[in-house]
């Protein structure tokens, strides 16, 4: 059944509405977490275990995102090059986590899935680097075969406190941004979508979704989805994609995008109907109607 909504601020607040993971996809994330820590902890001794990402901090995709968790390793385990940490991380689980059903390396994570579930489990491999304003920063493996700094509890904080300071909106904004890429199979990093939100958030008193998605998006598009710098100030500067085919193939559906959303924005309030006609070319036919 279609969706209808009488305004767009309201077809935004039900569309948001169906992207909130639901409560058996919660479940799933935490199935096989402590599997996973037991068989890494007996290989490395585990400083630490703990989930980071989208569905840690409230802006998780249902049926798309995947549940990410980082693990903590003594440094003394440190490889010269980070494909080989992924490699033996991957080939440990092959042997003991009989329970999967395909584990493969995607930098900077060991993939894996479960036979009878729908969420894609995501383990990165990480060494502390150093501390920053209370927090420890990570290093975790990055292009070219080296390492780079993650911050994964500094960054939940930054998200939570400007989203707190704009009513929700940030992490709505987010969750728009990645149910566009989802839905669009675009190969742009979600965290780096969450970042740009943020900091959208951050300079922005307001934020409404008609009028910040395409300021944002355009934002993006003339920067050509170059690497940002952190806004929490805390890490080295934050990349779009992972390689320069999807860094162009992104751009160009951003492009696509802004078009729908710029007409979206100019039809907003004048013609209801025809402006969510648009949204629904962005974000897919669960965005509701507006008659």
């Amino acid at each position: 059944m279609t969706a209808v909504a009488v305004t767009i601020s309201e077809a935004f607040s039900e569309y948001l509405k169906t992207k909130i993971p639901k409560s058996w996809e919660r479940e799933e994330v935490t199935k096989f977490r402590t599997r996973i820590n037991e068989i890494l902890s007996a290989e490395y001794g585990l400083l630490g275990f703990f989930q980071s990402g989208s569905f840690s901090n409230g802006t998780g995709i249902s049926l798309k995102s995947d549940v990410d968790y980082m693990a903590w390793i003594p440094i003394a385990r440190k490889t010269t090059y980070s494909s080989s940490t992924l490699e033996a991380m991957k080939s440990l689980l092959t042997i003991k986590l009989w329970e999967a059903s395909s584990i493969w390396t995607s930098r900077p994570t060991v993939s894996i899935d479960f036979r009878g579930i729908v969420t894609q489990y995501e383990v990165t491999p990480a060494f502390y680097e150093r501390e920053a304003n209370g927090h420890i920063i990570y290093s975790i493996s990055g292009p070219n075969n080296t390492w780079r700094e993650s911050a994964p509890k500094a960054h939940l904080a930054y998200v939570r406190d400007i989203d707190q300071k704009r009513n929700g909106k940030v992490k709505g904004l987010a969750r728009l941004l990645k149910a566009w890429k989802y839905e669009h199979d675009v190969p742009v990093s979600s965290f780096y979508l969450e970042m740009r939100a943020a900091e959208y958030g951050a300079s922005n008193d307001s934020i409404i979704y008609p009028s910040a998605l395409p300021s944002l998006m355009r934002k993006m598009v003339n920067h050509e989805l170059r690497s940002m710098n952190d806004p929490a100030g805390l890490v080295n500067r934050i990349s779009a994609c992972s390689s320069e085919l999807k860094r162009t193939t992104s751009i160009r559906a951003m492009q696509t995008a802004l078009g729908h959303l710029d007409t979206a924005f100019s039809k907003w309030t004048v013609d209801n109907y025809a402006a969510s006609q648009e949204l629904r070319i962005v974000f897919g036919s669960d965005f509701p109607f507006v008659f």
